[in-house]
């Protein structure tokens, strides 16, 4: 099950760059909305007045994260704590931020803004004890040696 998790996590973000490439390249308007739900006071404005001028550069960049993250994920021993760290510290920011969809009261912004980036960092949680003494290829590799 730990493999499975793990390997789900890495394929989130192995898979996901290839949207931010194309999004920041192609449709980076589309990131404008962002901005909006952030619970720090003054980050709207630093979205839309620096972050959203230069958005092909963050969502590349970005890109860059999910490649590193994801390859960190799916490796051994040390590396997977590394890339844990990331993604638990990303999907924190992402709570902190929203996901940009517009909602009346507390209730309804948690759960269309942040819950899925609380409910990625309970995933992750466990994965911090324990240790991977194999990647995820060697051990699905493995597991097909058995068979």
């Amino acid at each position: 099950m730990r493999n499975f998790i793990r390997g789900f996590i890495a394929i989130w973000y192995l898979l996901g760059w290839m949207v931010h490439v194309y999004l920041g390249l192609f449709s980076p308007q589309i990131y404008a909305v962002f901005g909006s739900t952030a619970l720090i006071p003054g980050y709207a404005a630093l979205w839309q007045n620096w972050i959203m001028p230069n958005i092909s550069f963050f969502a590349l960049l970005l890109a860059v994260f999910e490649i590193v993250t994801g390859g960190l994920l799916i490796s051994s021993g040390k590396w997977v704590k590394l890339g844990l760290v990331a993604s638990v510290l990303f999907n924190l920011f992402l709570v902190q931020m929203g996901l940009g969809a517009s909602a009346d009261g507390l209730l309804n912004d948690f759960l269309s803004n942040r819950l899925a980036n609380l409910v990625f960092i309970a995933l992750q949680i466990p994965l911090f004890w324990g240790w991977d003494e194999r990647s995820i290829p060697a051990a699905i590799a493995a597991r097909f040696k058995r068979s």
